[in-house]
């Protein structure tokens, strides 16, 4: 879809070739490129360009259990939106582009929203040039210049291929680090881990499957950290191996979609699927063996939530009584350590504990993470002000767990 705006009187030409001009149109708004996300757009009377969100159907099986457990809700959907603007003009001109929100993907598009110059990479778009209106839409103003191309999007998002890329060259550089590929996506893109030295402990740090919450910066940000040649990271490294998995939906990336794959399944919630006998996505697949392969001591799940300023981040694992007898030891050192770090007053995060006997915590399959591969599943939720700040979030969480693994192994 190909959208050409910025007229005071348009003119349309033909549908039929997928493209809609109006007369002076020396804008361009179009979402054909990967990891792109827009629904239908048009030229609003006030000279705005209103973008519509990618609507994005899920499996029937997954809106009956919502219906069933969450009355409907649960998981937020079609809470993606990206898009590239060029001006073809010879002049300066300011554009504003008017997002629409899904009632389900409302309260996780808030402001920042970003912006990519080929010049800079990505960036805030400045406070002053975004007007939030909460469950309805939000305005983005920005300056372009002659020639200029550049892309706004809700968060920031990478290609898949650019995220394999940077972890496989990293590991061609430091020995640090192994390269594998543990399976492919639906559309074939390859589902890529970096590993460093077996160890007696392993931390498994994975990438959420909803697509729409990037965080291969974070992740990859831990995986430069352990290649300083520090005293700190050596005591890591030689106890912990660490398993990096930077993006496990890049089907839902490249397409722009919010929690599905590239055939409409729902890799975050397949598990139970694949231990019942059931058929469950490629994606879950890879993850499962992985998790039977290798039977981490422990698995951090990265989300990247961008939420309303008053929203706590939330970081928790599974509820230690709901864990098998001889994985509860070393549950409560790992939970002492997040709620010492993370839930201390006056810290304002949110404290969750999982119980998958619970069939509305159940959903996730983590149960047999638990039971099955012996991991002890932790999440975390960051909101991050910066891409900066998300990777120091994401590598704290990291090294408060390893180094709680270590302190479990050495109470033995």
């Amino acid at each position: 879809m190909l959208f050409v705006v910025y007229s005071v009187q348009p003119h349309f030409y033909s549908r039929d070739l997928r493209t809609v001009k109006l007369k002076n149109g020396d804008i361009v708004i179009d979402d054909e490129f990967p990891c792109s996300s827009a629904g239908e757009t048009r030229l609003l009377a006030s000279g705005a360009c209103e973008i519509g969100y990618k609507p994005e159907e899920i499996p029937q099986w997954f809106q009956d259990v919502l219906d069933e457990l969450f009355n409907g809700g649960g998981v937020p959907k079609e809470y993606m939106a990206h898009v590239r603007v060029r001006h073809l003009g010879d002049r300066a001109k300011r554009v504003i582009l008017r997002f629409l929100l899904s009632d389900k993907g409302a309260s996780y598009m808030y402001p920042p929203w970003w912006i990519w110059r080929e010049d800079a990479g990505w960036a805030w778009i400045p406070p002053e040039d975004t007007d939030f209106h909460a469950a309805q839409y939000v305005d983005v103003s920005v300056c372009l210049q002659p020639g200029e191309s550049i892309r706004i999007a809700s968060a920031p998002y990478e290609e898949p291929d650019r995220v394999c890329e940077k972890a496989r060259r990293l590991a061609e550089q430091c020995e640090v680090w192994t390269y594998r590929e543990i399976g492919r996506s639906a559309r074939g893109w390859p589902l890529c881990v970096l590993e460093t030295e077996p160890r007696d402990l392993t931390l498994l740090i994975d990438a959420t499957m909803q697509a729409c919450e990037p965080v291969s910066w974070g992740i990859l940000h831990v995986a430069h950290g352990l290649t300083i040649p520090t005293t700190r990271v050596q005591r890591l490294l030689n106890q912990v191996q660490f398993c990096l998995m930077p993006m496990m939906n890049p089907d839902g990336v490249c397409e722009g979609r919010s929690v599905t794959n590239a055939m409409g399944e729902v890799p975050k919630f397949g598990i139970n699927h694949l231990v019942e006998g059931k058929r469950a996505p490629k994606e879950t697949e890879a993850l499962w063996r992985y998790f039977l392969e290798k039977k981490p001591d422990a698995s951090i799940e990265v989300h990247a939530h961008f939420t309303r300023p008053d929203f706590t981040r939330s970081i928790g694992m599974h509820d230690k009584a709901s864990m098998p007898h001889h994985l509860r030891a070393k549950a409560a050192i790992i939970e002492r350590a997040l709620f010492e770090n993370y839930h201390v007053e006056p810290l304002q995060n949110r404290k969750v504990l999982i119980d998958p006997r619970q069939p509305e915590h159940n959903v996730y399959g983590d149960r047999h993470v638990c039971e099955r591969a012996g991991a002890i599943r932790i999440f975390l939720q960051a909101i991050p002000d910066s891409i900066d700040a998300h990777n120091a979030d994401v590598r704290e969480m990291a090294e408060t767990v390893a180094n709680a693994l270590i302190e479990w192994r050495e109470s033995q």
